[in-house]
């Protein structure tokens, strides 16, 4: 991907692995990253998953932006777990792509994010 990503570097997420169509990210939370409640942001959660997915269809020279997207946020995590997301690439169309985001922590499933890419 072209450029720094200023809020994903601000979130402290990590990049792992990064290829066409692929990537994987990861982050520890932190306080400022949590709700009221003491769980997670699902923002912080989105923003994680948004990253993975951006990263996996910008890979190279590609140029691609977010349609559509949709999250399932299915458990809660707190301050001190380290989240992994993992974006891959489902279809791959002429003018769009459908990428799936799976969030991790440990072996638990967190979140699920789909996202329409509409390549440039």
């Amino acid at each position: 991907m072209k450029g720094t990503d200023h809020f994903a570097k601000a979130l402290g997420i990590n990049e792992h692995e990064v290829k066409d169509g692929y990537a994987k990210v990861s982050m520890q939370i932190q306080k400022n990253h949590t709700n009221s409640l003491g769980f997670t942001h699902g923002g912080v959660i989105f923003s994680l998953a948004d990253y993975a997915f951006a990263l996996a269809c910008n890979y190279g020279d590609n140029v691609a932006v977010a349609v559509e997207v949709d999250i399932k946020f299915l458990r809660p995590t707190v301050e001190g777990d380290c989240l992994i997301a993992e974006a891959t690439r489902i279809s791959d169309g002429k003018t769009t792509g459908l990428y799936h985001v799976a969030v991790r922590k440990d072996d638990k499933l967190v979140a699920f994010f789909s996202g329409l890419a509409f390549k440039k």
